[in-house]
């Protein structure tokens, strides 16, 4: 089910219409419905501002359900996850955080809307990992542990090449199945002696993070190396023979 709405919604980003909802407490809710779905299914972004919770201002993806009512069904913390349902023509709304709030369509905020706007907003948000991270789960120990190893090979990249490196990765492309089963440093971990090896590409660069990805590959960014590993690892002489390039 939550593979199928994130396939859903990512296939299609025109779109169709959008709705405008408002609470009594000044929260308003943007329901757009994209062009394509399935058939009672629809693909929908909904951005929830005014909530009071620290995930106001995302651009969410999911379906909307109509069974014996409408409800938006999402990805979030790694489940699914019902931001809302309809009930007497009003949204009750449930987001992360704050207690649940009931919202009224409004006809002139909906004619005011610009759904070209929430999908652009989604769009940008999806590239900046916002998306990616609210979706998975949380995993503050594995994290932990994963960034203390990562900044003990910073430091021995900063010795090697006489000068400040950091190391890190980026969380938002290691999903929860990675996480729950793989350890991700030993992904990661054999770039290292790549990288002290090739010290120009990383004095150059010193801004490093190693992300999960379908094919390794090395991404020469603004003043960083994002260097990117599969499931099955990456060998040091690869990643080496890349970074000399």
């Amino acid at each position: 089910m939550i593979a199928l709405l994130v396939a859903v919604v990512s296939a299609q980003l025109v779109p169709n219409d959008v709705k405008v909802y408002r609470g009594k407490d000044g929260q308003r809710v943007e329901v757009v419905t994209l062009v394509g779905g399935e058939k009672g299914r629809p693909a929908t972004l909904v951005r929830v501002t005014g909530s009071g919770s620290e995930r106001d201002g995302l651009v969410f993806r999911g379906v909307t359900q109509q069974a014996n009512r409408d409800a938006f069904v999402m990805r979030y913390g790694g489940k699914e996850w019902t931001l809302f349902d309809k009930r007497d023509g009003e949204l009750s709304v449930s987001m992360p955080g704050p207690r649940e709030f009931r919202a009224k369509f409004d006809e002139r905020a909906t004619k005011e809307g610009d759904a070209n706007a929430v999908v652009k907003t989604h769009e940008a948000q999806l590239a900046d990992d916002s998306i990616a991270l609210a979706e998975k789960a949380e995993w503050p120990h594995l994290v932990a542990k994963y960034e203390k190893a990562a900044n003990e090979a910073a430091s021995q990249l900063s010795k090697s090449c006489g000068a400040p490196v950091t190391f890190g990765f980026r969380w938002a492309t290691f999903d929860d199945d990675t996480m729950a089963n793989v350890d991700a440093w030993k992904l990661c971990a054999p770039l290292v002696p790549a990288l002290q090896a090739r010290c120009a590409a990383v004095k150059a660069r010193p801004k490093v993070s190693c992300a999960l990805g379908a094919v390794p590959s090395v991404e020469r960014l603004d003043g960083s190396l994002r260097l990117t590993v599969p499931k099955t690892g990456a060998s040091t002489s690869w990643a080496q023979q890349e970074l000399a390039k």
